[in-house]
């Protein structure tokens, strides 16, 4: 094969790929797409818009965020619309420092709870340096992105301000839970709140309606789960995100109540990366691992 020969058959197939791309892109477009990442013992999700908008909630414990953005968004996509850090903890938020170094990220959204740590301090020079919009969350706030829209459950102001003043015992009580809204399809992403906060929302006048898609709590712990939720949320699937780990994650009580409510179970451990892509009316799950 001569050089020129082999020049076009390598320009060939490069314009293969670009056009397979552009067609699973096209594909997608008009869908919401919500992805677990398999990021190890960790939370990490990407949100892609009906109108290809990114945003990520969480990043897990390490770099591992960073192949599930590279597989999922498309190679010319450097940029990320809104990045949530749920809370202060390493198995959330040390992926994002990676997501920083690659991606431009237009906005934040965090409580900016503190933790004595070294990553967390690393964290705030980053997003110092990012110089990224900074938009802390209010019980009720709405973000809209398109046709899109992300409901804040929790916290409000008021506990961020008493976290401000006092640090709060529990880092896993300052969790950013949101419910995701497209059309007739909806998810709750919950972090690692307490199951005690989350139905404590119902009191606040916060409605908890039936969702599609529970991201379930902390991993599948104990701490995070409980018929309350399950009833009030009633959920099709339950995604759980959690790698090889030694707490006992997901606790059996919990895929035992799932499964006695008949929900199906997906989690990162044993299906790899999940996929919820939804038009607004019906919805299809799929996972790789």
């Amino acid at each position: 094969m001569d050089q020129k020969t082999r020049f076009l058959l390598t320009l060939a197939l490069i314009f293969v790929g670009l056009g397979l791309a552009l067609i699973f892109q096209t594909q997608s477009l008009g869908k919401l797409r919500i992805i677990a990442c398999d990021v190890g013992q960790g939370d990490g999700l990407l949100v892609i818009t009906p109108g290809g908008r990114d945003v990520v909630i969480d990043g897990g414990p390490g770099s591992k965020i960073i192949d599930c953005l590279s597989q999922k968004m498309p190679f010319w996509d450097r940029s990320i619309d809104l990045m949530v850090v749920t809370h202060p903890q390493k198995d959330h938020m040390a992926g994002l420092l990676e997501v920083l170094a690659r991606y431009k990220v237009k906005m934040i959204a965090t409580t900016q709870v503190k933790n004595d740590t070294e990553l967390f301090r690393a964290w705030q020079e980053a997003t110092k340096n990012e110089g990224a919009k900074i938009y802390i969350p209010n019980i009720d706030d709405r973000l809209m992105l398109e046709t899109l829209n992300l409901q804040v459950l929790w916290p409000g102001r008021g506990q961020i301000d008493q976290w401000g003043k006092s640090q709060p015992k529990d880092l896993n009580e300052t969790s950013i839970v949101l419910r995701l809204e497209y059309g007739n399809f909806c998810a709750y992403l919950t972090g690692d709140i307490p199951k005690e906060i989350f139905v404590s929302l119902t009191l606040q006048g916060v409605p908890l309606q039936s969702c599609q898609v529970l991201k379930v709590a902390h991993h599948g712990s104990k701490t995070g789960t409980n018929q309350e939720i399950i009833d009030l949320v009633k959920p099709a699937i339950a995604v759980i995100q959690v790698g090889k780990n030694s707490f006992g994650h997901p606790h059996k009580e919990v895929t035992d109540l799932l499964q006695s409510k008949g929900v199906k179970i997906l989690r990162n451990d044993t299906n790899g990366i999940i996929e919820v892509e939804s038009d607004g009316r019906s919805f299809k799950v799929k996972s790789e691992k």
